[in-house]
């Protein structure tokens, strides 16, 4: 049947699975530290920090960097939809690598390298002597951006965060108090480089600076996130004699997907189970091939909707699934099957993350209209700091995305200190990751109709002229623009990050605690998959929007997104979802 003769021992506290080998794993540390946050994951959190930095810096000019190397907007749209799609699925092939063949730390440095030579590869294609050279600049840029960042960042990204969860002692009521506060570090952590990104980066590739001339910008910029990107890697080489290592396990993984494979040909669910994953996976490459095709008319949309639908089938398929997993009990030795009993349980904890996994691609959609839409819709309020002057220096469009970490870097510490301690004090218990989620989706949806209703009134609010009569057009993408300021634009990042600091932060926390220690980076990496899927509708949205100088109906595809926001059902806890409670569990 494709499996082994043997019973395995279930995914359980360590690779080698006792409980004393795992909890000395902690003792072993050579040197006791008071703090873990900020004595050992302090390097983990500097290097998340310097890897979001880069990160952010390609991602924010992005759109206005194809349009300048000859890509269409919508092209440029969907191209961009596409990428972070791909970013957001390779986080599966990495957590594989980390939990089966090289360890966290291994996966994170070899690939964390390979990362930064995409990174210099994209800024040699934003050499203005390449950018021109049609011939040269779209290799270069498509191989940088979409093999080299694209599979680095998502090899990294489910291990880096699992790294550092990794060094608490679950054991220790006090480094288990550090470890929830470290979720909240490492998402602030992303958001102060993604300010960086978006308050510095996204000015000095549109204008340059005092040293840098304008043309020179975008190499400039992508040149800086390259060598950020190295700096991240030695940040986390430096912590190397700190950090606690879990060594790679007996093929969790691969037994899981046998698992799978074994039980699609014995029970319905089983193959609902394997049916929808590949409708996952069927989505991502018809997204790549509308992605190259958007520009070609029907068979553009005709291809983005094949794949949309595909997600759709998917994310029902999941949540389906993931409401009883009972089904998998047929494949346990006691019940006649070829798998240890404890292996099923652990790979049933994983199955019961789905529905809430299925939930974040909604919300997905939702977060990727700051890149998607919402820097499209900036660039044609008025950019200007001084509306007497036609020519007065703009703010670059995408410059508003800081506004995004600002408030998540300001309202985390809030509902740290103050919000969540005073709800445990009124109701009595700590406020649920569920109502946690369920309020950050529910102000996501006011945050998205706002958007649509915005994008009614500033088109509008009239064009914006010149004494001449000619339009003022935005210095980022030539647009014309709206006379509307650039200020009234501020709510739509406001609510998104409202709803991130909800959302994100919670789904870190509740995948990781709810998982065995084998299935951790997988967990992460089925998250990180979700949003991949939410990337994919986003680009379908793309079909939307037309070539024209008003973007054309940018509302109705913010809308379509907060309508269907709306059809999804609130996050509901799966039955059996719990946090680990003890080594045998997590």
């Amino acid at each position: 049947m494709g499996v082994t003769a043997a019973p395995i021992k279930s995914p359980g506290a360590s690779p080698v699975v006792p409980y004393e080998t795992v909890q000395t794993v902690w003792e072993a540390r050579p040197r006791k530290y008071k703090s873990i946050l900020f004595q050992v994951c302090m390097y983990i959190l500097m290097m998340e920090l310097a890897e979001r930095l880069s990160y952010y810096g390609i991602s924010q000019g992005l759109k206005n960097f194809m349009q300048e190397i000859g890509w269409s907007l919508v092209s440029a749209s969907a191209l961009k939809s596409t990428w972070t799609s791909i970013c957001y699925l390779t986080p599966l092939f990495g957590a594989y690598l980390a939990d089966e063949k090289w360890g966290r730390f291994r996966t994170i440095l070899t690939f964390g390298v390979w990362y930064c030579i995409g990174d210099f590869l994209v800024a040699i294609a934003a050499y203005p002597s390449i950018m021109t050279n049609s011939a040269a600049v779209n290799p270069i840029f498509i191989i940088g951006l979409f093999v080299g960042i694209g599979v680095g960042t998502g090899a990294i990204k489910s291990n880096v965060i699992t790294l550092g969860a990794d060094q608490f002692d679950p054991h220790d009521p006090s480094e288990v108090h550090q470890k929830e506060t470290y979720f909240s570090y490492f998402y602030f952590c992303i958001n102060v480089g993604a300010g960086f990104s978006y308050g510095y980066l996204s000015i000095l590739c549109v204008d340059g600076s005092a040293q840098i001339p304008a043309e020179y910008g975008y190499f400039a910029t992508y040149m800086i996130c390259a060598v950020v990107m190295a700096f991240a890697i030695v940040m986390l080489c430096v912590g190397y004699p700190r950090y606690v290592f879990m060594q790679p396990n007996d093929r969790s993984i691969s037994m899981m997907c046998q698992l799978a494979w074994v039980n699609a040909r014995q029970t319905r669910k089983g193959l609902i189970l394997v049916s929808s994953t590949f409708c996952f996976l069927a989505a991502l490459i018809v997204n790549i091939i509308a992605a190259f095709t958007v520009d070609d008319g029907n068979v553009g949309n005709i291809v983005s909707y094949v794949a949309a639908v595909l997600v759709l089938a998917g994310i029902v398929g999941w949540v389906y699934v993931g409401q009883d997993q009972s089904f998998l009990d047929v494949s346990k030795v006691s019940q006649g099957g070829s798998f240890d009993d404890e292996r099923v349980e652990g790979y049933k904890k994983l199955l019961r993350v789905l529905p809430f996994a299925a939930f974040t691609i909604i919300w997905q959609c939702a977060y990727d209209q700051t890149d998607a839409n919402f820097q499209s819709i900036t660039q044609q309020c008025d950019l200007r700091l001084d509306t007497s002057d036609p020519n007065s220096t703009q703010i670059p469009g995408a410059m508003l995305g800081v506004f995004d970490p600002i408030v998540i870097v300001i309202c985390i510490p809030i509902l740290d200190s103050i919000i969540y301690p005073l709800y445990h004090k009124y109701a009595g218990k700590a406020p649920s990751q569920f109502g946690k989620a369920a309020v950050g989706l529910v102000i996501a949806i006011i945050g998205i109709f706002w958007s649509g209703i915005f994008e009614v009134i500033r088109r509008n609010a009239g064009a914006l002229q010149d004494a001449n009569g000619d339009p003022i057009l935005d210095g980022g993408s030539s647009q014309p623009m709206n006379n509307i300021s650039w200020g009234a634009a501020v709510p739509n990042y406001v609510f998104i990050a409202l709803a991130e600091c909800l959302i994100n932060v919670t789904a870190y926390d509740l995948v990781y605690s709810s998982v065995p220690m084998s299935l951790k980076s997988m967990a992460q990496a089925v998250i990180l998959f979700m949003s991949s899927m939410g990337s994919i509708l986003t680009s379908q949205n793309r079909v939307f929007v037309v070539e024209s100088e008003d973007f054309g109906e940018m509302a109705s595809s913010v809308w379509f997104t907060g309508f269907f926001s709306c059809g999804r059902w609130t996050p509901q806890k799966p039955v059996g979802l719990h946090a680990c409670t003890s080594t045998e569990d997590c």
